[in-house]
């Protein structure tokens, strides 16, 4: 199912898989002259896509997602 860039709004953290680049889960960025531009979660370098080669992630996606976004806590002394 494609995913219509309309649905992304500026400020949500939106994660998406894009089926065009071996099902790369990542954060939505910006929408710019029909590319959406995406950002892997945790951080990383942006890549585009077509808007049509987007998927919504299934439940255990979208678990691996939060687990690189979570921060983790440095070490106490």
């Amino acid at each position: 199912m494609a995913i219509r860039t309309e649905v992304f709004t500026e400020g949500t953290a939106e994660y998406v898989v894009d089926t065009a680049n071996g099902n790369k889960i990542g954060a939505v960025q910006e929408r710019f002259e029909g590319s959406v531009y995406l950002r892997p979660p945790g951080g990383g370098v942006e890549w585009t896509t077509p808007p049509e080669a987007l998927r919504h992630l299934s439940a255990a996606e979208l678990t691996q997602a939060r687990v690189c976004d979570t921060p983790v806590e440095g070490r106490r002394r």
